[in-house]
């Protein structure tokens, strides 16, 4: 009791409206956030024990930057996936973006997660999106993967038998019959370098890869953001800092994220003004 009244203290100093957080706590607790829904731009998600469905509930202009960068670079009838999918705000995005005719992809390790994410889903009835439930790394097989309140930093279990078991597999497997890949995103809390291992030939029909770089969740998994550009590199990848949210830089083996951000990487080789500029949607 006392480590989830210190996880809720702590999610209240850091975010907006705290009154409408301590309310969507009395909604969760009471069992009436079942008749509640959070509005967003285009879709609708339950108010579930998600931190960030808890978020939006009191900032719903939460994660908007993420959110308008797929606007900005996905085009109708493109192919979109999303490893780390969470509750489904970015998928949801993307299968408005990409239109009846394009194609979304899903992929959530967590089962509880997971659940939350069909369920987001469902609500909206889009008929554009596939799920998938696994992890996903270099080796096929299984890995734990941590059951904390504070979900949004669930990620994988080096070496333990803590929180629950999970289905692990490589993202060239599960995406064998995909034949191009407009957008790529990954966020998985630093397991990112084994994800692309796992992906050389993903990549290799992969347009663009978005994805959460920092250099805490790295450390975690013995590896640093030089290592993800280096690899990324020999797959003739071009790694990019997106500044001010419309123009990118760009970045060598040398960059580290010692703050949490999202990386671009692309095979374009140069970066030139009007090439690289994202003007970013509100």
């Amino acid at each position: 009791m006392l480590r989830h009244i210190k996880t809720v203290l702590s999610i209240l100093r850091e975010r907006d409206n705290p009154l409408k957080i301590i309310w969507a706590y009395v909604l969760l607790r009471t069992g009436l956030n079942k008749y509640i829904t959070i509005k967003q731009r285009g879709y609708k998600i339950h108010l579930s024990q998600s931190n960030l469905a808890i978020t939006l509930f009191g900032n719903k202009d939460y994660g908007q930057e993420d959110e308008g960068f797929l606007r900005k670079t996905l085009q109708l009838n493109a192919t979109y996936v999303d490893v780390g999918a969470n509750i489904g705000t970015l998928v949801l995005t993307g299968s408005i973006a990409v239109g009846n005719a394009g194609k979304v992809i899903g992929i959530e390790a967590h089962p509880k997660t997971f659940d939350v994410l069909k369920s987001n889903i469902k609500l909206n009835g889009f008929k554009n999106i596939e799920l998938l439930n696994s992890a996903v790394g270099n080796e096929k097989g299984k890995l734990h993967f941590s059951d904390a309140k504070s979900d949004d930093s669930n990620k994988i279990l080096l070496d333990s038998n803590q929180g629950v078991e999970v289905d692990v597999n490589l993202l060239d497997e599960l995406l064998k019959d995909i034949n191009h890949i407009d957008v790529l995103k990954i966020d998985v809390e630093g397991y990112e370098k084994y994800v692309f291992e796992g992906a050389t030939d993903v990549l290799n029909k992969t347009k663009l890869i978005y994805f959460e770089s920092f250099e805490n969740n790295y450390a975690t998994y013995n590896y640093n953001t030089g290592d993800i550009i280096n690899l990324l590199n020999t797959l003739n990848f071009h790694i990019y800092k997106v500044i001010n949210n419309k123009q990118l830089q760009p970045l060598d083996h040398n960059y580290r994220s010692v703050k949490c951000e999202n990386l671009v990487a692309t095979k374009q080789p140069k970066c030139l003004e009007d090439e690289c500029k994202f003007e970013f949607i509100s």
